[in-house]
C-alpha cells in the first residue's frame, strides 16, 4: 500500500493547496494516524484552530476521500497532508482497528442507501465494515452495469470540464502573448518575473498545470543570460509555449500535449496501459541531475543507456520529493549497471519510463556499439515529434573538452565538425584535454549540459 509524490501533485485542485498542505507536514498536527492495510485506507486527526480536530480519511489505491473541514477546495489541504505524510513515511502511521467514523465513510461510500434503506441508515450505525463489504456485492449484474455507466459518464464529465477550463486559461495565456509582443519584448524583460508570475498563477486555477511551472521558470531561463542574448531566448521560449498551447486546440488527447500542459500519468496508469513500451536488458546510468522547483518539490533525474541494445533511446527514470525532507546529494551511481526492465511513458520518442524487475549486473557482457548520432540531427529528430521540447538527451562521440580561456566550456569531436558548447560551470580537469570515447549530455539544442564522459584511459567519470 504505497502512494506516490507525483499522484498527490495531480490530485491537488491547485498549487496553492500543496502549499498549504506543506505546512500541515508537521507530527504535532497530527496526534492520530491510522492505517488498515487490508482496505487500503489511512485515516488522522489534524488539529486546526478549532478546539476540536479534522476528520481526515483516505482511499490509497483509488484516492477516495473524506475531510470534516468546511474548504470548498476537492480534496482539501488535510487530504493531500495525509497523503503526503503517508508517502514521506508511512512507518508513522499505526495499523489499528477502524474507527466508527471511516466505517461509516466506508459503507456510505461502497453502496449508496436506495429509499427505503435510508431510515434504516439514519437509525442503524454500521457494525461491521466486513458485512458493508459483503453487501455490495449482492448487486445485481444490472446494477453492476449501471453503476460502471455512471461511473464512465461521471469521468467523461469531469474531463470535458477540465479541458474546458484549460481551454479557457490557454486563450487567455495567448491574449497575454499578443499584449507582450504589441508592447515590446524589452519591456517584458524588464518586468519578466511579475508578469511570468501573473499568468502562470491564472493557469494553476485553469489546471494547466504543468504549463504554469514551465511560464513561471522562464525568468530563471532568461535572466542569468547576458543582455545581447536575452531578446533571442525570449523569441524562442514564448515561440514554443505559443506551438504547444495551440497543439493544445487541434488535439487536446494527444499524450505529449497533455503531459505538457495538464499533468502526467500515475504510475498505475502507465503500468496498466497496453501502450507502454517495455524493453529489457542491461542498463547503465550516464547521468544524474537534482533540480529545486519552484512548487515545493525536488526532482530528482536519472539517465539510462540500454548496452546491449544499442537502437533504444536513453531513459530518463525521473522521481518528486518534498524539499522539507531536505536536498539529497546525487549518489554516485555513474557507470552502474543493472539488468531488467524498463517501462516506457507512451510517447512520440520514448523518454520517461519506470523500473521494473531488475538485478544489479556485475558480469561479463557483449556491449553493442551505441549508435552516435549528429547532434544537430539528434535535435531535429526530437523537434519534429515535439516542436516545445525545452531539453533531450544527446550521446556525442569521440572528441575532447576543451577550455575557451573565457570561462565557458566546448566539446569538440575528433574530426573537428562538431562542436557544442556546454552550460557547466567547471568541469574535473581530468575531463579537459582527455581522449573521450563518448559524451552524455542534456541539450537544448544550442547549449548542452554533461553529465558523463568515457575516456580512453580513465574510464566513466561523473560531471
Amino acid at each position: 500500500m504505497e502512494i506516490s509524490l507525483e499522484t498527490i501533485q495531480e490530485l491537488a485542485p491547485d498549487q496553492a493547496s500543496l502549499k498549504a498542505a506543506k505546512g500541515l507536514l508537521k507530527p504535532a498536527k497530527w496526534p492520530v494516524l491510522g492505517q488498515a492495510s487490508e482496505i487500503n485506507t489511512i485515516w488522522g486527526e489534524c488539529q486546526g484552530s478549532g478546539s476540536k480536530p479534522y476528520y481526515t480519511v483516505a482511499d490509497v489505491v483509488d484516492h477516495g476521500y473524506k475531510c470534516t473541514c468546511p474548504s470548498r477546495k476537492f480534496p482539501c489541504k488535510h487530504v493531500l497532508a495525509l497523503l503526503w505524510q503517508f508517502s514521506d513515511a508511512g512507518s508513522s502511521f499505526t495499523e489499528a482497528e477502524v474507527p466508527q467514523w471511516v466505517t461509516d465513510w466506508l459503507g456510505r461510500r461502497r453502496r449508496a442507501p436506495t429509499n427505503n434503506q435510508t431510515q434504516e441508515t439514519k437509525t442503524t450505525p454500521s457494525k461491521d465494515i466486513n458485512a458493508t463489504a459483503e453487501a455490495s456485492e449482492t448487486l445485481s449484474a444490472e446494477e453492476l452495469a449501471k453503476k460502471e455507466a455512471q461511473q464512465k459518464q461521471r469521468a467523461a464529465q469531469s474531463k470535458a470540464k477540465t479541458e474546458a477550463c484549460v481551454s479557457d486559461g490557454l486563450i487567455e495565456f495567448q491574449q497575454w502573448l499578443d499584449d507582450q509582443l504589441v508592447n515590446g519584448i524589452s519591456q517584458l524583460i524588464k518586468e519578466i518575473t511579475e508578469r511570468c508570475r501573473r499568468i502562470a498563477a491564472r493557469l494553476v486555477d485553469a489546471k494547466a498545470t504543468n504549463f504554469a511551472a514551465r511560464i513561471d521558470e522562464l525568468p530563471a531561463k532568461i535572466m542569468p543570460l547576458c543582455s545581447t542574448l536575452q531578446p533571442q531566448a525570449v523569441y524562442q521560449e514564448l515561440g514554443k509555449l505559443a506551438l504547444l498551447s495551440e497543439a493544445w486546440f487541434v488535439d487536446c488527447d494527444n499524450i505529449d500535449v497533455r503531459r505538457a500542459i495538464v499533468t502526467g500519468e500515475t504510475r498505475e496508469q502507465v503500468l496498466s496501459n497496453p501502450h507502454s513500451v517495455r524493453v529489457k536488458g542491461i542498463w547503465e546510468t550516464v547521468g544524474e541531475r537534482i533540480e529545486t522547483r519552484k512548487d515545493g518539490l525536488i526532482a530528482h533525474s536519472k539517465w539510462l543507456i540500454n548496452i546491449t541494445e544499442p537502437h533504444v533511446e536513453p531513459a530518463l527514470l525521473l522521481d518528486f520529493y518534498p524539499a522539507a525532507t531536505g536536498r539529497k546529494t546525487v549518489s554516485n551511481s555513474i557507470g552502474r549497471k543493472i539488468e531488467g526492465e524498463l517501462i516506457f511513458y507512451p510517447a512520440k520518442i520514448l523518454q520517461r519510463a519506470l523500473l521494473g524487475e531488475y538485478k544489479a549486473f556485475e558480469g561479463k557482457y557483449d556491449e553493442a556499439e551505441l549508435a552516435v548520432m549528429d547532434h544537430q540531427l539528434q535535435f531535429q529528430r526530437h523537434l519534429s515529434a515535439t516542436p516545445w521540447i525545452e531539453e533531450f538527451p544527446a550521446i556525442l562521440g569521440a572528441g575532447r573538452v576543451l577550455d575557451d580561456g573565457k570561462g565557458t566550456f566546448w566539446w569538440c569531436s575528433s574530426d573537428g565538425t562538431q562542436t557544442l558548447v556546454l552550460s557547466n560551470n567547471e568541469i574535473n580537469p581530468v575531463i579537459l584535454g582527455s581522449e573521450l570515447e563518448r559524451a552524455f549530455v542534456v541539450s537544448s539544442g544550442s547549449k548542452g549540459t554533461l553529465l558523463s564522459v568515457t575516456t580512453k584511459n580513465w574510464g566513466v567519470i561523473a560531471c
